[in-house]
């Protein structure tokens, strides 16, 4: 099992998570209608990845799970921990009870039917917060809805296996701090391919220098898709779109492979792809590295001009189609860094 490694924080993680983490403080409050001696206080993310494995085999104690189903442009799910304590005095406050009567809740440790419902509607705000955050970050058509099951964990129905994407999460941990109630960690997991792919925030991961996949291509659907399928913590997939940036980017430390999905090629090439085709065939760099080449319906014939130019890993094989596969081979292969 891979050990939880800490995410290195940008300013773009920072502000991400500090939007999350500030949005549920606001929202609290102002459901609980807590002044300021009374205010909830959430101490800022730290952030990890790891796997639900580790996370689950870490964190022992009463929990309350909020499932958060993400569909529409992203397909999957994300998941918020409250201990069981907090569950129950924000349950229990969100019905305005008295305070000797949410003290005895607690040494009960009771959640009953009314708490879990008062509970429900916290959940909700949760998930408004995320959608309104993940909105200012990406373009993308990312639909949000709770479904709070009731649970308390640990729970036989609660296991690795019940998580929905099977890939390591990013583990966000806060301490909620109730007045009167003490401090409880708080926790947001979310798919590593949704923090980092659809809302476009970079993980570099501390003590861990990923071997780089540099991949050239007009399609935003297919350097998505490569993203979503192929970055792990020893693998990034660098995405570039334009020549220039292509040399660029074969010129940087840890590159590992390179996949060029090229536009459509017509024959005899243009003065343009003839220079384009040349200056990558007289590359060094890209000469020493194994590299994928191919473009959509490349024929066998256009493949052999292609080779007699000096591109000699040229394949009609699509990107689309063979580059994973090809890839995860080689880095197979290949001692991890």
């Amino acid at each position: 099992m891979e050990r939880p490694v800490r995410i290195v924080e940008t300013e773009k993680i920072r502000g991400f998570n500090e939007r999350v983490v500030n949005g549920l403080a606001h929202a609290l409050n102002f459901m609980l209608g807590a002044d300021d001696e009374k205010k909830i206080e959430l101490s800022p993310f730290e952030p990890f990845l790891m796997p639900v494995e580790a996370y689950l085999a870490a964190y022992k104690k009463q929990s309350v799970m909020i499932k958060i189903h993400s569909d529409k442009d992203y397909q999957g799910e994300l998941y918020w921990f409250f201990e069981l304590k907090s569950a129950v005095v924000l349950g229990a406050q969100m019905r305005m009870m008295l305070p000797s009567t949410i003290e005895e809740k607690i040494k009960e440790g009771t959640f009953d039917a009314a708490d879990q419902d008062a509970f429900g509607e916290i959940g909700n705000q949760l998930c408004g917060i995320l959608d309104r955050a993940f909105r200012t970050l990406t373009r993308k058509d990312i639909h949000l809805r709770m479904d709070f099951e009731k649970k308390v964990y640990p729970n036989e129905s609660i296991q690795a296996s019940s998580f929905r994407n099977e890939e390591e999460y990013v583990v966000l941990l806060t301490n909620i701090k109730v007045p009167g109630h003490g401090s409880q960690k708080l926790t947001l997991l979310l798919p590593r391919s949704l923090y980092e792919v659809m809302l476009n925030l970079e993980v570099a991961l501390d003590g861990i220098t990923p071997r780089k996949l540099v991949v050239y291509t007009h399609q935003e659907a297919l350097r998505e898709a490569l993203q979503l399928e192929l970055n792990t913590r020893y693998t990034k997939v660098v995405c570039v779109e334009e020549p220039d940036e292509l040399f660029k980017a074969i010129e940087g430390a840890d590159v590992a492979a390179v996949g060029i999905d090229l536009k459509p090629v017509s024959f005899p090439l243009s003065h343009q792809d003839t220079i384009f085709f040349k200056r990558l065939a007289s590359n060094r760099l890209l000469a020493r590295l194994p590299y994928f080449l191919s473009w959509e319906k490349a024929s066998e014939e256009g493949v052999k001009e292609i080779v007699a130019l000096g591109l000699t890993k040229a394949t009609t094989v699509p990107l689309r189609a063979g580059f994973s596969h090809w890839a995860k081979a080689y880095l197979q292969s290949a001692p991890k860094p």
